[in-house]
């Protein structure tokens, strides 16, 4: 059995996933003093991601219903990250809270991921049968 949309949410999830990974290697080289000038194209390509989070997450965490939850600490990783070269200014403590920020959003999105895989797990060990009758069966009564 398959949901269409439990597969949307977990397109949704993985895709939000990818982005903040590629955010966060940007970062962690931005924040590498040792590492060599950042480049235009590095800059553009966290340009570019920083500005698919910022247009999907509101979207994606009302679908995720995790909008709460994480909302506030992904806008102040997107924020407190203007760009590139500007992540090198940064204090010692603001490192901290952005690395801390980070990690809260994406170990919360990788967690309702996780939740996503096991009920698609789940619906495709039901037959079309079994899952209709479970539907059935948890639905309220109405009352007239």
């Amino acid at each position: 059995m398959r949901d269409k949309n439990l597969e949307t949410k977990l397109r949704l999830v993985t895709l939000q996933l990818e982005n903040w990974k590629k955010l966060h290697d940007l970062i962690t080289y931005g924040l590498d003093q040792a590492k060599p000038i950042i480049s235009s194209e590095q800059e553009r390509q966290f340009t570019e991601i920083r500005g698919n989070l910022l247009q999907e997450i509101e979207y994606v965490f009302r679908e995720l219903n995790m909008v709460a939850e994480v909302s506030g600490k992904a806008m102040n990783v997107l924020q407190r990250g203007a760009s590139l070269r500007g992540l090198r200014d940064l204090s010692k403590e603001e490192v901290r809270r952005l690395e801390t920020d980070w990690n809260g959003v994406f170990t919360k999105v990788g967690l309702v991921q996780g939740q996503l895989k096991a009920r698609r797990k789940d619906l495709a060990e039901q037959t079309a049968f079994s899952y209709y009758l479970n539907r059935l069966l948890r639905r309220p009564a109405v009352a007239h």
